[in-house]
This record gives structure tokens, sequence and C-alpha cells, in this order.
């Protein structure tokens, strides 16, 4: 069966529903499944480093950048990726658990179908089993990842899941009609109460959300007993090929509401053996109490093995993990990553990646607000002990390497990277109100001794002095006064300057020069105003002679009093 092109792709409530693509398959226990053969194909470790590394933009042309700008840049950071030994590890257990769970729930077998059968007959009869009349195999196998928080699990998880597409539309297989929605994983949080029927809840909620359903009201009330919403999830789990059900943050699951670990225990292997669902359980230390010895033998039993994800040894993997985040620099200066970088990185952050890579982020921040524009040692260390002082404690714990110390801290608690780049963010924002503040003050300042420089040499051209006489006068005038004076200030003493410069016999009084208008060009262009018995300034202005200022337009009968007095 062909798949659609991207354009005929669907979305169903938000998200994308592919059309199966079959493929042939190597190992043998994987033919005639369409549940299987419908999945991306079993990646090389060369395939996954590849899709799992996430590489983000970056160009050099961005440290030139308003700061504002720059702290948006920063936050591309959070794309980074590098992945390591442990998540080829997780890509290969996930890759196993949803092959290995389809294995006998192939909707092309009688078995299955029969059994799906008997469970909808069950569901609308509303009848409990215990037991299917049609026995089946169960091949599903889950496992446990248990690690710090901020050790990079949930992000790694969504990595691999992303080589999977969730809804795979089936439409016809082999020849026959086959109309199956296919759901390759399903992830769940633990519900804020944690209560195991607030993850059934849950569970149905997410079903609803993806396919647009009703199973939460038919399924999923109060009432119902737990056993009755784990036989709803068996039937769903197999009418729409759930492969894989990731339940994450475990560790908020409260052992008296869920009641005890022993119910708890049968709770998942239930969920594991009877649904038939590979169960992938993730969260951090504290789940440690949770998933009590006889719970993770039980799991070992059947399951993959649990994987441990403690704080990065400082080896390779973590110099190639620096090497590869150390290129985004948004500062105007870039620095270059030394051993010395390298080696305090890693004591402030412990190996935690989280850690890592925000404070890695926050020591840009604040060289870029502080205006020092390049990391430093100082700078990161400040950073180190202004915005880790809440995990503080825990990463001291770590830094010592006793146990007995890191066990007195169940989780480490996450940077509100948020929180912590408004405060950089409101002292330049603060810094750069002040500096719009003195350029329109300036810019105030400049339009106002514009406007008055033109007011008098308007004025003055009005008297008919020269205009280069003028223009070189009212810039004296300006430079010995200063620029915060009164016009009639600076109209007095260049009157004053002009009339000295003039005729050295008339010192009291401005003379009106006589000249022949087709001498002079401004001389003919005022008689011309007084023919026309318009003022000489309205005549100026129409004609282009002189700017009117920048503030204000005189009034008319103010400026034609003001230039006949003065030329009379």
């Amino acid at each position: 069966m062909q798949g659609l092109a991207a354009s005929e792709r669907q979305i169903l409530h938000g998200e994308e529903m592919v059309a199966a693509i079959y493929s042939d398959q190597i190992v043998q226990d994987y033919e005639s499944n369409p549940l299987i053969e419908a999945l991306p194909p079993i990646f090389t470790e060369d395939d996954v480093m590849e899709h799992l590394s996430v590489i983000p933009s970056y160009d050099e042309k961005e440290r030139s950048l308003n700061a504002n700008y720059r702290f948006h840049c920063v936050q591309r950071l959070f794309q980074y990726f590098q992945p390591f030994e442990k998540h080829l590890d997780l890509e290969q257990r996930i890759s196993r658990a949803i092959r290995q769970g389809y294995l006998h729930r192939n909707p092309m077998k009688r078995e299955e179908v029969m059994r799906v059968h008997e469970s909808y007959k069950a569901i609308k009869e509303g009848k409990f089993l215990k037991t299917y009349q049609t026995e089946a195999k169960r091949t599903a196998a889950g496992f446990t990842i248990i690690g710090l928080s901020g050790i990079g699990k949930s992000t790694a998880i969504e990595r691999v899941l992303s080589f999977y597409p969730q809804l795979i539309k089936h439409q016809e297989y082999k020849g026959k009609p086959f109309q199956f929605t296919q759901i390759s994983w399903l992830k769940l949080d633990c519900p804020f109460d944690g209560s195991l029927k607030g993850l059934c809840m849950s569970f149905f909620s997410e079903l609803d959300r993806l396919l647009g359903s009703n199973y939460l009201n038919k399924f999923g009330a109060q009432k119902n007993t737990l056993d009755l919403m784990m036989q709803r999830m068996n039937h769903l789990a197999s009418r729409h090929g759930i492969g894989l059900l990731i339940i994450d943050e475990i560790q908020h699951f409260s052992l008296s509401k869920s009641g005890g670990s022993e119910k708890m225990l049968n709770f998942f292997v239930t969920l594991v053996n009877t649904i038939g669902i590979p169960v992938l359980m993730v969260g951090t230390n504290k789940a440690i109490s949770i998933l009590q010895s006889e719970f993770r033998q039980a799991r070992r039993g059947s399951g993959q093995g649990d994987m441990v994800w403690s704080q990065m040894p400082k080896d390779e993997s973590w110099d190639l993990f620096v090497e590869g985040m150390w290129e985004y620099q948004w500062t105007a200066h870039y620095t270059e990553l030394t051993s010395e970088f390298n080696d305090l990185l890693y004591e402030e952050s412990q190996g935690i990646l989280d850690i890592a890579v925000k404070l890695f982020m926050l020591s840009q921040v604040r060289a870029i607000a502080t205006g020092d524009e390049r990391i430093t040692k100082q700078i990161m260390k400040q950073v180190a002990k202004d915005s880790l002082r809440l995990v503080k404690p825990m990463l001291d714990a770590l830094r010592s390497g006793i146990p007995s110390e890191i066990a007195k801290y169940e989780d480490i608690r996450p940077i509100d990277m948020d929180e912590e780049i408004e405060k950089y963010k409101a002292s330049i924002d603060f810094q750069d109100k002040i500096r719009i503040q003195k350029k329109l003050q300036q810019q105030k300042r400049q339009k106002k001794e514009q406007s008055l420089l033109e007011e008098v040499t308007l004025q003055l051209l009005a008297m008919d002095f020269e205009p280069k006489q003028v223009e070189s006068t009212v810039k004296t005038v300006f430079k010995k006064l200063g620029d915060d004076i009164e016009k009639s200030t600076v109209l007095k003493e260049a009157v004053k300057l002009l009339i000295d410069k003039d005729d050295k016999k008339a010192e009291t009084k401005v003379k009106k020069k006589k000249i022949n208008t087709n001498e002079n060009y401004l001389g003919r262009l005022m008689q011309e105003a007084r023919q026309k018995k318009k003022s000489v300034y309205e005549y100026f202005l129409d004609k282009g002679i002189i700017k009117p200022p920048l503030d204000e337009i005189w009034k008319e009968d103010e400026n034609a009093a003001l230039v006949s007095h003065a030329v009379s």
C-alpha cells in the first residue's frame, strides 16, 4: 500500500496521521503483521546518531543584534541535543519493546480478532472478565528508567519516539480491506493526585485527545472500579493497536492513595501481562521508594531490565557535549573553550546536563546584560552562586560522592529559566529606558535650539541684514551665550553685532539699505511682498526662501506685526 503525499496527510485533533506504508521484514517473527510492517525500519547505530542529534541554527551576524533579540537567540540552546551511548541503548530497547508487544497482537490473526470481540461483548453486557476464553500469549516487555531530574530522560525519550509516527491509518493490507487506526505509542504523565485510578482516567483522556473519542465519559467515571477500568484499557489497547505505553514522573505516585506497594505492583504487572502493552516507566530517584525490591524483581523476570541514569562522568562524552554546546555564543566577543572552562562547568553542574546548559545560557545573558559581552570564569561562578542556590545542597551532596548524603535529596529542583532571564532582562530594559529618555531629552533640546535659531534668523533676514552675516552672527551669539537662552536676548545681541558690522557711522540704529531691486534679490522680493500687501515672512515662506519653525507655525497676525515693525 502506498502512502499519501504530504499534502494529503490527515491532521486529526492536532496530531498528524500518516497512511500506512508496509515494508518487508528481515526478522522472520515480524512478517505478515501489518502493525509491525507499518513501523519505520530497524535503525542502525549510525542512523540513530544522525536522527537523534539536534544542531540548532546559528548565524555569526546574530551576535551584533540588540541585547533583547539576543536573549531570544540564547533560548535556542534548549534545542541542542547530543546523543550518547545510553541513548543508543534506549532507542534499541524501545524498538524491541514495541515490536515484541505486537508479536501476538496481530489483527490479521483469528485469535486476536476473537479476543477483541470477546472483550467488546463483555463491555456491552456490563460484565467483568477475569480470564478470556481465547487465550493469547503475551510477549510484552517493559522497562524502567530512573535518574536525576535534568539528566535528560524525558528529552531522550521524546527524541526516540519522534522516529515513530504516533497515528497510522490502515486502509488495505495485501489486497484486503483493513480499516484500522494504529497508535504506535501513548505517553502519560502521572496524575496530580498520585492515584492509579487517576492514571486510568489519563489513559482515556489521552485517547480522546488523539482520536476525538468519548472514552473518558464512558469508562472513566469514579464509580467504576480499578479492575473495570483495566478491562476497558485492555480492550482499547487492542482496538487501537497501542504499541508502547510510557508513564512519566512515576515518583508522584502515592503509595497510600494507590493502596500500597503490593497493589501498585499488581497494577503494573497486569498492565504488561494482561493488557499486553509494553510499559516504560520513567521517574527520578524519588521513585525508588515506590519501586520496591519485589517490584524490580518481577519486572526483571519479564522485562528488559532497568536503566539507571546518573550524573554524566567527566569523560570523552562530556567533552563532546561541551564542545558542541560552546559554539553557540551570542555575546559580542567570542570566548574560546579552555580546559579551565570545561572543568568549571562540570564542577558547577556536577554532570547534570540540564544545569550545564542553563548555566552556560545564563552566563551569556549576564555578560550581555552587564555590557561585558564576554564569557568569563568570574561571570560563570557568579551566575552559579546566584542562580543555583536552590539546588546547591543537592549539588554539594553529589560533589561529595557519599551515598548517604545523596540519599537525603530525592530530587533535584529544576532552574526556572524564565525567572532568571527576566532578572537580567529587567536590568537591561531599565538601562534601555534611561538611554531612550536621554535621547529624547537631547532631541527635544536640539529641536528647541533649531527652532530658536530659525526664528531669530528669520527675523534678522526680515530686517534686511545680509544672509551670510546673519548666519555667522547667530552662530557667534549661540556660541557666546549658550543654548538655554531667551529669544529676545539672542535677537538683541545679534542685532547689536550686525549693526556694529555695518557702517560705523550708524551705531544706534539699523539703516535700511537702498539697493536696486535688480541687484538685490531679497530686496526685490520684499518690495513685491509690500506691493501685494503680504508680510515679508509669509512671502519668503511661500517662495521657499525660509523654512517654518519645527515646533509651531507662527500666527499670521503676530508675524505680520513683528516684521512690519522691524522694517518700518
